[in-house]
């Protein structure tokens, strides 16, 4: 199976390629001005005053979500849910070594070490590949001013190296340590001045944690820079020179021309493939693997370890390729050094008390720090909330963002056209203010009560796998699930768990169990991933199965099955019929034949009787559940065979 995989990932990178490419250059069905970023600007023009409308198209919203819901289940088809722990742990060693190679061989080597990341992690190579268009215009256009200061400072930079007062630097032990305490105590500062209050413990996972995540890009690229030579005036020259090429629309004038569409579009596009099943698992979700986020958590680029690769080739390669010519990598542009100091601020959950006066903070609203809460929500960048609100991806409950209230309606003779409002709320910690806080509930108009509040997404945690006890194993109709929505009972791939004790623990706090409690959250489970471990600690919490919903993915393996194996079966840690060279029933009652299911018979139960009638001469076999016969279920069984169970729960008597 794994080798099959493997030649399915080229096929997985093709479409998630074209699916980018495609759809980063199709903003413009929204407004014609939206890719340059003119648009954005006129929304956020203070000198415009409120209420404001603007016509917006209504169905690229529908085609993109469309498109990206048919590419998430072609990718689920075609390849099984993927260990993210496994994955992790190799990448994380993966990671080490490049750092360790880098330090004691040099920047070739390891600049090729982290090619094994590919290997352990085959989703990544997209992931990160995207995530290097997401500023890579930003990048070229540093590189391109950068080279222009050098030429134009040439002729006076001999005598500026003249005076008493250096103007260069280079990358050596003190600059490296240097360079991480002032990180450190700037992530420090920002948490002590804008963030909500954590508990000891959790905040030094964060840092141990984030650290690694975030800093050993950094690791890595000074690494491979050790040595070089930069000029201060030359950083100082190109960044104002930058700065100016942006205020001054040279640079959305140039996107406009190659037809390249600004960070905002590029950003939401990348992060939302990102969070897809399966690639998720692979590389983003190292950057949301602890619940909620601190500036610790922040990345300059807002990514994960496994994102990085190319932007690693981008900070460096330049540099070794002119070492010592004034080049400098564009994380050391002072503009970017500033955007990753406003990034700190973002990736903080700001405390109730706290506004944008406040020196360190930088979303006042909470809206990106709510997307590391809820995970599938929230995926555009906070200065430009009106993308997720188009798209509907926007935190439930949440109206407005940056003190402006979002409403959209059709237009009443176009239905292709559709009309955006922005008004400043009347009660702007209602309107606007971060759904962090605690839950509450609101009312729809058809009656029905929903929940919002805080909402960290279904996760693993560092808790023990429980080994599970035997289930009732009763059917459990979705009134009887409803009517558990405080408990609460949750229904996750055709299993109904009791998680009233679990809540208390849930990794992901309390509210979003409650906000799923009585319903099917199989879909929100399966998009934030979860671990091995994550699931085995659902066992001994299956109260049943829901009614209608066969038992699929994690729960279908919990199931018993009982059958036959040939003389070649050597998969002791697959179930019987789920593998070649077995058939076997499953207790939901399906019926599988050398891993492909056959057919559905009635489920079985504890004190359930299973009986099989083989036809030695025809190698068939009959199947009898509970005195229901199914006659020649199994056929062309192989001489011989031999009886078998899997995963059995309840004390089984089996007579030959």
């Amino acid at each position: 199976m794994v080798c099959n995989e493997a030649f399915e990932y080229p096929k997985i990178w093709v479409w998630i390629l074209q699916f980018y490419f495609k759809y980063v250059r199709s903003f413009g069905k929204i407004h014609p001005d939206l890719p340059s970023g003119a648009f954005l600007a006129k929304l956020d023009d203070p000198s415009t005053p409120f209420p404001k409308e603007f016509a917006v198209g209504a169905s690229f919203a529908h085609e993109f979500n469309e498109a990206y819901e048919a590419l998430k289940h072609k990718i689920a088809a075609s390849l099984r849910e993927p260990d993210a722990e496994r994955i992790w742990q190799a990448c994380f060693a993966v990671r080490a070594l490049q750092c360790f190679i880098v330090w004691t061989s040099g920047a070739t080597l390891g600049l090729l070490a982290g090619l094994l990341q590919f290997v352990v992690a085959p989703l990544s190579l997209t992931s990160s590949f995207i995530r290097l268009f997401t500023n890579f215009s930003d990048c070229l256009i540093h590189y391109a001013l950068n080279f222009a200061a050098i030429l134009l400072l040439a002729p006076i930079l001999p005598y500026v190296r003249r005076l008493p007062i250096t103007t260069t630097f280079a990358i050596s032990p003190l600059f490296v340590v240097a360079f991480f305490v002032i990180d450190f105590f700037l992530n420090l500062l920002v948490y002590v001045r804008t963030a909500e209050r954590w508990t000891a413990t959790r905040l030094l996972k964060h840092i141990v944690y984030g650290t690694f995540n975030t800093k050993t890009y950094f690791v890595v690229v000074l690494g491979c820079l050790y040595e070089l030579e930069f000029d201060i005036v030359v950083v100082v020259a190109t960044s104002i020179m930058a700065k100016y090429f942006m205020e001054w629309g040279f640079q959305s004038k140039l996107l406009n021309f190659l037809g390249w569409p600004n960070f905002c579009i590029t950003f939401y596009v990348e992060h939302r493939i990102g969070h897809m099943p399966r690639v998720y698992q692979h590389a983003h979700k190292m950057h949301h693997y602890l619940h909620d986020s601190t500036a610790f958590d922040a990345h300059i680029y807002g990514s994960g370890l496994n994102e990085e690769f190319f932007w690693i080739l981008a900070e460096t390669l330049p540099c070794l390729l002119f070492p010592n010519s004034g080049v400098f990598p564009y994380w050391m542009n002072l503009i970017v050094l500033y955007i990753s100091w406003t990034n700190k601020g973002a990736h903080s959950r700001t405390a109730s008390s706290v506004t944008t006066d406040t020196f360190g903070c930088f979303d006042e609203d909470n809206f990106h720090a709510d997307h590391h809460t809820w995970h599938r929500a929230n995926f555009g960048s906070s200065t430009a909330p009106f993308i997720d609100f188009y798209f509907g991806t926007a935190c439930p409950g949440l109206k407005g963002a940056n003190g402006v209230v979002y409403d959209f309606y059709a237009d009443a003779d176009d239905k292709d056209k559709l009309w955006v409002r922005l008004s400043k709320p009347s009660n702007r910690e209602q309107e606007c203010r971060s759904v962090q806080d605690a839950a509450t509930t609101n009312k729809e108009d058809d009656g029905s009560v929903v929940l919002v509040g805080k909402a960290r997404a279904l996760e693993q945690g560092p808790h023990e796998a429980e080994v599970a006890e035997d289930p009732s194993r009763r059917s459990i109709s979705r009134a009887e699930l409803a009517v558990h929505k405080e408990g609460p009972w949750v229904a996750i791939h055709g299993g109904v768990f009791d998680l009233s004790s679990f809540k208390t623990i849930h990794p992901g706090g309390a509210e979003v169990l409650k906000m799923y409690g009585g319903t099917d959250a199989t879909k929100p489970f399966d998009e934030v991933g979860h671990s091995q471990k994550a699931k085995l600690m659902g066992k001994r919490r299956l109260v049943g199965l829901l009614d209608g919903s066969p038992p699929t993915g994690f729960v279908q393996e919990w199931l018993s099955y009982l059958g036959f194996v040939d003389r070649s079966w050597r998969d002791f840690d697959v179930a019987i019929g789920r593998v070649e060279g077995s058939w076997g029933i499953a207790s939901s009652g399906k019926a599988y034949a050398g891993r492909e299911e056959i057919g559905v018979l009635p489920a079985f139960f504890s004190g359930s009787t299973v009986s099989f009638r083989i036809d030695l001469n025809h190698r068939t076999a009959d199947v009898i559940i509970d005195g229901k016969e199914f006659k020649k279920l199994f056929h062309r069984l192989p001489s011989p065979v031999f009886p078998a169970i899997s995963n059995c729960r309840s004390m089984s008597r089996c007579v030959l």
